[in-house]
């Protein structure tokens, strides 16, 4: 019984270590395979959609977060060249 404890709290050790140390990493783990959960329980443009809002709802945030004018910091987020993209 002592051995299953060490294990477990070596397992838990390691991986508070790798979060100090990569959370990037962990993150973007995290991240790809809640994504892929979603898309085999709910198929691609389900997630896609969600996705989509989500990003919408973060930059809506962001913006509400700078303060001032809604449409100048919408303004401020569009490059200036846009027009030479094309």
């Amino acid at each position: 019984m002592d051995n299953e404890i060490s294990l477990k709290q070596a397992l838990v050790n390691a991986f508070r270590r790798q979060c100090q140390e990569r959370p990037g990493t962990l993150l973007g783990i995290a991240c790809g395979v809640t994504i892929a959960i979603g898309i085999l329980l709910f198929g691609f443009w389900s997630v896609m959609f969600v996705a989509i809002c989500g990003f919408i709802g973060c930059f809506i945030g962001k913006n509400v977060d700078k303060g001032g004018s809604f449409i100048d910091n919408i303004r401020d987020s569009v490059p200036r060249d846009i027009h030479r993209w094309r």
